[in-house]
């Protein structure tokens, strides 16, 4: 279960700031929970590298000052929408900021805006999205510039039948019942053969229409477990790779939010590996929301 109780919305001012903000209170209030606005104004005061140039106390301290200011009044607006809206601004960087303020307020969902960056753009600036989504304690929601901030009405949710696709499964669940939502489940059937025919290995030529029907009988049986929990839900097996198969289908329901699990792989296994999750982040139409198993490091 998502909870909703106290929800942290990473605010940096700019437009897709903005769209997570929306989500937030739209979120908080259905749910009669708080929403908390955390601004990180995180500076290199010793030195601006690699021209070692100090940026002057009193200029940090102007910067702060008005940091606090702007988020007062953004944090006054917000609780004007009838939401309880409590902020605050920190020195700390910002997904460092996030992961601490998330732990010591023991909150149940973090908001993040996203500009869905891709190629060379994304090699060079990164995500900060990405870095939360990888390291987050709780439930991260990544919102595009532009979302409405209405409730999500049509909800996506992404399994590879593992424990975390399981666990996201159940959360999605979870979620379309408390908002009144439908729900359709994919499933990316993608199997990679290449590894074993650049040796020249003859593949039986059953075995993918096998995969095949093990794959859609899977599907079907999680369909059948959404609907047995009383919420509207119909099933999607595709045969492209997981995250443009993910995005394909959120854009042909025109669903509102993606819901998937995510390993939290860090260091060498995030390097080898990557991360289905991250790829969707920057592909998906919409809202996406991720779920980490339980126990994962």
């Amino acid at each position: 279960m998502i909870r909703l109780d106290t929800i942290l919305v990473a605010y940096d001012f700019s437009p897709h700031a903005e769209a997570a903000l929306r989500s937030a209170i739209a979120l908080a209030r259905a749910s009669k929970g708080k929403v908390q606005l955390l601004h990180s104004c995180g500076l290199p005061i010793g030195g601006m590298m690699p021209y070692d140039a100090a940026i002057p106390i009193d200029t940090y301290n102007s910067i702060r000052d008005a940091a606090v200011e702007r988020l007062e009044a953004v944090r006054r607006d917000a609780a004007g929408q009838g939401v309880e809206v409590t902020a605050f601004v920190t020195t700390i960087f910002p997904v460092e900021a996030v992961l601490e303020a998330a732990q010591k307020e023991g909150v149940g969902l973090i908001v993040v805006g996203t500009r869905g960056l891709t190629g060379l753009k994304h090699a060079l600036l990164g995500s900060v999205a990405e870095r939360i989504v990888r390291l987050a304690p709780c439930p991260v929601l990544t919102v595009r510039e532009g979302a409405s901030g209405e409730l999500p009405r049509r909800l996506l949710l992404a399994t590879d039948f593992s424990d975390a696709g399981d666990h996201a499964l159940r959360a999605g669940v979870d979620l379309a019942k408390r908002l009144g939502a439908q729900v359709d489940v994919v499933h990316a059937f993608d199997v990679p053969l290449e590894p074993v025919t650049r040796y020249g290995v003859t593949i039986p030529t059953d075995i993918v229409p096998v995969a095949r029907k093990a794959a859609r009988a899977k599907l079907d049986a999680a369909v059948a477990t959404v609907r047995s929990e009383g919420v509207k839900a119909e099933g999607h097996l595709t045969e492209v790779p997981a995250a443009p198969a993910i995005a394909d289908v959120a854009k042909e329901i025109s669903a509102d939010l993606v819901v998937m699990g995510t390993h939290g792989f860090t260091g060498l296994r995030h390097l080898l590996l990557g991360s289905v999750a991250e790829r969707t982040l920057r592909l998906a139409p919409c809202s996406v929301l991720t779920v980490k198993e339980d126990g994962a490091a």
